[in-house]
């Protein structure tokens, strides 16, 4: 069943069966801003700790918005210049997208969303439907001139965190590499075993764990080269809930984790980000030699698959 809701006074899409309860946002950024398990009575997503959403304009910090729920980045996550088509075009912090209002149609179970890019010649379209405990989400972005464009997209998926909650990496993760100065795992970089390393000071830290809220920590690190496989799961022990991504690891084969232990506004959540781009930047991705060109009429598709369990 989807129908159109209030949600802090946004206007929202609520899809419902047996097992989830979904809720969309179409005019910030298409955000996914609820997933909830009836059966478990459990909330997925970290929640906007304000009454209201507040509508961004396109060049605004991400940072001083809701921070919440599941945004989709793109084409960037960290803002920066591109030259495009004889122009500096401006990437915006943590993408265009979350920033725009999508159209959007409902075509029986199915929701279509869509909009047309104003710094590139883009049109992005998501479409999303619910089937028992599993969400399903496919993207289509499509080029729609000849000149090629680089571009990171990243799931920006804010989940809450749980002290006992169980980190797990795609099967076969060996390592992981610092991409954030780190007051525990040091400098940008710095390679670490998965799922038990030492810290700059010699003890032992947990990479499929969180720290408590009052450690007023944040980290980020991704999967270091290329992901084996294309799934992964953080289980909720006290809550025996299990949340699992299931994503193309041809069309995303890096991921990377984000996690605020209270260290970025108080909020304790994290994020498995599955992206095309390594890492966060064009020019870091460029430096690197993995960064993806959407080529002039082409489309760049693929799916994620999230299961509340």
């Amino acid at each position: 069943m989807i129908e159109k809701t209030i949600f802090k006074g946004t206007e929202a899409i609520k899809f419902e069966d047996d097992i989830l309860r979904v809720l969309v946002l179409p005019t910030i950024g298409g955000k996914i801003a609820s997933i909830y398990n009836k059966n478990k009575d459990f909330e997925l997503l970290f929640q906007n700790k304000g009454d209201a959403y507040i509508k961004a304009k396109i060049y605004d910090d991400f940072s001083k918005f809701d921070a919440s729920g599941f945004d989709d980045a793109f084409p960037t996550i960290d803002k920066c210049v591109v030259r495009y088509d004889g122009k500096d075009v401006v990437y915006p912090d943590h993408g265009e997208v979350w920033s725009s209002s999508f159209n959007y149609e409902a075509v029986g179970d199915i929701l279509k969303l869509w909009f047309d890019s104003v710094i590139l010649p883009y049109r992005y379209e998501k479409t999303i439907s619910i089937d028992g405990e599993k969400l399903n989400i496919h993207y289509n972005i499509k080029n729609n001139r000849r000149e090629a464009f680089p571009c990171i997209w990243a799931m920006h998926c804010l989940i809450n965190c749980e002290e006992d909650m169980e980190v797990n990496f795609p099967d076969g993760t060996k390592d992981v590499v610092n991409v954030q100065k780190s007051k525990r795992l040091g400098a940008v970089d710095t390679v670490h075993s998965y799922p038990v390393t030492k810290d700059i000071n010699d003890e032992e830290y947990h990479l499929d764990r969180v720290l408590p809220l009052s450690s007023n920590n944040t980290e980020k690190y991704y999967v270091n080269d290329k992901v084996i496989n294309g799934y992964c799961n953080v289980y909720y022990p006290s809550k025996d809930v299990k949340y699992v991504v299931e994503f193309d690891k041809e069309k995303l084969p890096y991921l990377g984790f984000w996690v605020t232990e209270g260290g970025f506004r108080g909020d304790y959540n994290c994020a498995f980000e599955p992206t095309n781009g390594f890492y966060d930047s064009i020019d870091i991705a460029k430096n690197k030699n993995r960064l993806f060109y959407l080529e002039g009429g082409k489309e760049l598709d693929f799916d994620i698959k999230i299961s509340l369990k």
